[in-house]
């Protein structure tokens, strides 16, 4: 019988997470808010012998999906995967156990028509199947840079980000090498969709900091990063009751360049309830949300929501990020008010605050500053070193 033109690999990987976590992150819209669960799960340190040589980076690219086409694989042009049983696809017809791997005919392979570099592995789980690019880590920093920012900013703030994403892709990938995915191509992790924003100036901005990443006292630091502080930066203590002595509250002057800098939210009690409700919260129509405690950087840390009955649900600033949603609530950095059974958020910058502020960086690097420097602010402490 003739061998199939993909290979079945043999892997004793653990999909990431619980099913906790897997349904915790379903609402989740803001780049590495996932880091709050690497922040809880231990394993504070990532110490790394570097070999020198470049690295490869494990993406999870699609997840949940039912069928699969690809296109431009070695050894047969087109293949269509479909679920069917537990830990069995249908290839071209064909049943076949997972996971398969499949590699390029060339230099690119199409999975449901978007272009990808490396080689792809489908994996099955109870909700779908599980696909992961594992790729150049190099390769997939330029597929990411017009995702999570735009190369039309300053080359410093590029460069800025290609180091602070390379950090974290490795910091991920040696926290748990033998998983079966790094880190996610999505929000929750950093946005990579295969080949379609890469440009020349993602090309060089990476080719410049090739290889170079943040350490401190010799290890890997956990380089989180969000889009907007609202004009300062709060600490992973203050945030996430964690402490990491790089990541300390630092002024970001320029976020008020960002256009969306300043924004507003409003729910009606009604909905607040059934929000609220639906993430197992027990509260009647809330009447009141208080603030009663905020970080250094003026987030809401902790609140209370009360119902007219005096039933109240205590929960942290980010934990009703989540509740409510990301996208409706922009960050922490906000004021309430209620009014005839509505209630008026009205906050500032975009994101958890910790780290990197890259409309900061931006601003930085239009006056002049080097990437260096953006990293040394925002970053206090670290070391900018060469991995390979």
């Amino acid at each position: 019988m003739a061998s199939s033109p993909w290979r079945r690999v043999s892997l004793s990987f653990t999909p990431r997470g619980s099913s906790d976590f897997r349904d915790m992150r379903r609402n989740w819209s803001l780049p590495v808010i996932v880091t709050l669960v690497i922040l809880l799960s231990g394993c504070l340190d990532v110490r790394v012998a570097f070999s020198g040589d470049e690295d490869t980076i494990r993406v999870l690219v699609l997840e949940g999906i039912k069928t699969l086409e690809i296109e431009d694989a070695r050894g047969a042009e087109e293949a269509t995967v479909e679920t069917h049983g537990p830990g069995t696809v249908i290839v071209n017809g064909k049943v076949e156990p997972l996971p398969l791997r499949f590699s390029p005919d060339d230099e690119l392979i199409r999975l449901n028509g978007r272009p990808y570099r490396g080689e792809v592995e489908v994996h099955w789980s109870e909700r779908g199947l599980l696909v992961v690019d594992e790729l150049p880590l190099e390769d997939y920093l330029v597929g990411i840079i017009n995702y999570e920012i735009s190369t039309k900013w300053p080359e410093e703030a590029v460069k800025t980000q290609a180091v602070v994403a390379r950090t974290y892709a490795l910091y991920r990938k040696y926290k748990d090498p033998d998983a079966l995915y790094h880190v996610e191509g999505s929000v929750i992790g950093q946005v990579y969709r295969g080949v379609h924003t890469e440009d020349d100036l993602a090309l060089k901005a990476v080719s410049e900091c090739r290889g170079e990443v943040l350490s401190y006292d010799g290890k890997l630091a956990l380089t989180v990063y969000h889009s907007n502080a609202g004009g300062m930066t709060d600490s992973a203590k203050d945030v996430w009751s964690r402490d990491y002595p790089y990541l300390k509250s630092v002024s970001s002057p320029f976020d008020k360049d960002y256009p969306r800098y300043e924004w507003e939210f409003t729910l009606q009690a009604s909905s607040f309830k059934r929000i609220l409700n639906a993430s197992s919260l027990e509260v009647g129509e809330p009447v009141s949300v208080s603030i009663t405690e905020r970080t250094p950087a003026g987030r809401a840390k902790r609140l209370v929501i009360r119902d007219a009955s005096g039933a109240k649900v205590e929960m942290t600033g980010e934990e009703l990020r989540k509740t409510v949603g990301y996208d409706a609530l922009r960050s922490t950095k906000f004021k309430v008010l209620s009014r005839k059974g509505v209630f008026r958020f009205t906050g500032k910058g975009s994101g958890h605050g910790v780290g990197l502020s890259q409309w900061g960086a931006k601003g930085m690097a239009e006056k002049g500053h080097s990437y260096r420097e953006i990293l040394e602010h925002y970053y206090p402490g670290t070391v900018l070193i060469k991995a390979y």
